[in-house]
């Protein structure tokens, strides 16, 4: 999981000194297909992918009649492998649209961008800390299934950053593909597709977690923002 992400990292902060040497494409560079119409096709069909891979597979219907095949302590883990298959052949086949929107240059404005981009994956890995990130990642089912123990049972989030944030792990990944003190129309692109996901994906979770933990998720949410 951590090999994917720190390779998204990579692939939208194209760190100069790196980019000589990285062998897989980045937000700008690669790719191989020169029509801007003909890359956001294939570009929004990439984001829509990883979207739906994430969506469709968190939801119970799917969980019940496709994952409920498997033994319960594989769902979560097989969920976290496909959606580091979805971000990977997003990396992999994205075609860069280098139509410059903005170039800060150097100076403050600069480092406050890359600021915030870093501190957007921060907010991510603390928000999965926060969920907990044994569970998050399926290693704490395995364990109770491979010593033959029943999995916990779930419970609500409440603890360090989902004390202040709904969605910490939402605000920092896009946190991370906002800032960025060069933005082209591919990257534009990208943001904006990331962002339309997120708006649709925070409804539907929201939903479950009603359905799941009732008046208690009810009157955390009016709390928290």
């Amino acid at each position: 999981m951590w090999t994917v992400w720190v390779s998204f990292v990579v692939f939208l902060s194209e760190p100069h000194r790196l980019l000589l040497r990285w062998p897989l494409p980045t937000v700008d560079h690669g790719g191989w297909v020169q029509e801007p119409w003909a890359a956001a096709l294939i570009d929004i069909s990439l984001v829509a992918l990883f979207g739906l891979q994430h969506s469709v597979m968190a939801r119970p219907w799917f969980k019940r009649t496709v994952v409920g095949r498997m033994p319960p302590a594989f769902e979560r883990s097989t969920y976290v492998h496909m959606a580091n298959l979805a971000l990977f052949v997003l990396i992999v086949f994205w075609q860069p649209i280098r139509i410059p929107l903005w170039n800060t240059g150097k100076g403050l404005t600069q480092d406050l961008m890359w600021v915030l981009f870093a501190a957007g994956w921060v907010i991510l890995f603390l928000g999965a800390w926060s969920f907990g990130i044994r569970d998050l990642l399926g290693i704490e089912q395995m364990r109770a299934w491979a010593r033959a123990r029943q999995p916990h049972r779930p419970h609500l989030k409440t603890s360090f950053l989902y004390r202040w944030l709904r969605h910490p792990m939402y605000v920092g990944v896009l946190m991370g593909v906002w800032a960025t003190p060069r933005m082209s129309l591919g990257h534009a692109l990208l943001a904006l597709s990331f962002t339309g996901y997120v708006l649709i994906a925070m409804r539907y979770e929201e939903r479950d977690l009603l359905k799941t933990f009732g008046a208690r998720y009810a009157s955390w949410r009016e709390v928290v923002h």
